[in-house]
């Protein structure tokens, strides 16, 4: 009885393993589309609220680009981290900054349609 609870316990950490090796890989993406997914949802909070006080805006479009910047360090390919930090760019009305990131945004873009925030 021990020996198969030993064996069926091998065989887990064998199998764990693998999974790991497996997908570690793909770790990167998975943070970037994490940090992507905190981004959006603090500038959807920021674009759904115009009457906010200038700072409070400004405090929430930092917040919000840090998580893209921290998103495009892990993934330096994600679109969607470039079309929404375009957004952000926006609201500190710096036109330059945003242009080149939808720029890029569209390049990346699998699709011409996802390229916008």
């Amino acid at each position: 009885m021990k020996r198969d609870r030993l064996r069926l316990a091998v065989h887990c950490v064998i199998l764990a393993g693998i999974v790991v090796l497996a997908v570690w890989p793909l770790h990167p993406l998975a943070i970037s589309w994490g940090y992507t997914i905190a981004g959006s949802r603090v500038l959807r909070r920021l674009q759904q609220a115009p009457d906010l006080a200038p700072e409070t805006r400004y405090a929430q479009a930092t917040q919000a680009g840090q998580l893209f910047q921290t998103a495009l360090a892990w993934d330096p390919l994600n679109h969607r981290a470039y079309a929404n930090l375009a957004a952000v760019y926006m609201v500190w009305d710096d036109i330059p900054s945003a242009t080149r990131a939808l720029a890029r945004a569209a390049l990346l873009s699998p699709h011409a349609q996802d390229a916008g925030p």
